[in-house]
């Protein structure tokens, strides 16, 4: 795993557990949570079913979250929360409860599917009543006019993506991002680390490299670059100290004990150094 790929994954989990902790009661989700959930499913045919987010609340049953940008095939999207649901539920044996998030400017879609001897039922929430642009150009004032954010701002910024406005999503995350540099409390952090989290499930390419050139011009995303940067040149000099002790003789046991390592981080570095020179004979 790269040093980037390091930083990027503490982004998401922070905003992950932001989302749990303050985001869901934003929302109107109002549980307390002891956990945070699998999001993949194996069906017995091994095709892997991936849902957004599931956490487990202290009623000892999951809230699954699922996001969705468009309602072109609602009957579909339904049975495909159902399908989640129901072998979720049969995994954990434990109770399941969806709850779908609407953004942009969805304004009505069907919450029920007719299966027969019962009807299942998704709890959905709609965005559209916010406006992103409008939520972005009052933080930006109150920016200019030097009055602190409050948390209740930060949690508005965190769900801009999600609102309705003239922005284009990709727009939208990247200049709440840099609304998030002006604050340098946790709530800034957390704000920025879930705005990560949405770029990560909505944008690919150019438009989420883009989000990640704007991250690392944050306070948070340059700690966390010399946080991964240093862990990876460590880990390089941990690494060379095996390779030089292994050259002069030592056995893997000897060189665990005189670097203070576990034999698996040493037999690990001997399978590549092995390998590396396979491939160069």
């Amino acid at each position: 795993m790269t040093n980037n790929t390091k930083h990027e994954d503490a982004l998401l989990k922070m905003g992950i557990g932001y989302f749990r902790e303050h985001i869901l009661k934003t929302l109107g989700i109002e549980y307390e949570y002891i956990d945070t959930g699998s999001t993949e499913l194996v069906e017995l045919t091994i095709h892997s079913l991936f849902m957004d987010f599931t956490f487990l609340t202290t009623q000892d049953m999951y809230i699954h979250v699922e996001f969705q940008t468009t309602n072109d095939s609602e009957e579909e999207d339904l049975q495909r929360f159902h399908a989640y649901e129901a072998m979720y539920s049969h995994k954990t044996r434990k109770k399941v409860i969806t709850y779908v998030v609407y953004s942009g400017g969805i304004k009505k879609t069907r919450g029920e599917l007719d299966c027969g001897l019962y009807t299942y039922r998704v709890k959905p929430i709609y965005m559209q009543n916010k406006d992103a642009d409008e939520i972005l150009n009052k933080l930006k004032n109150k920016m200019i006019a030097g009055e602190p954010f409050e948390k209740e701002d930060y949690a508005e910024l965190s769900l801009t993506p999600l609102m309705s406005g003239n922005r284009t999503r990709k727009d939208k995350i990247k200049d709440a991002i840099l609304l998030t540099r002006y604050g340098t409390s946790e709530d800034s952090d957390k704000a920025l680390a879930m705005l990560y989290t949405l770029a990560d499930k909505f944008l690919t390419g150019k438009e989420l490299e883009e989000i990640k050139e704007a991250v690392a011009m944050t306070r948070l995303g340059q700690m966390l670059f010399d946080d991964g940067y240093k862990r990876g040149e460590s880990e390089g000099v941990i690494k060379g100290k095996i390779q030089g002790a292994l050259l002069s003789g030592k056995t893997p046991e000897e060189v665990a004990e005189m670097l203070k390592i576990s034999v698996q981080e040493v037999l690990k570095v001997k399978e590549e150094e092995n390998s590396k020179n396979s491939k160069e004979a």
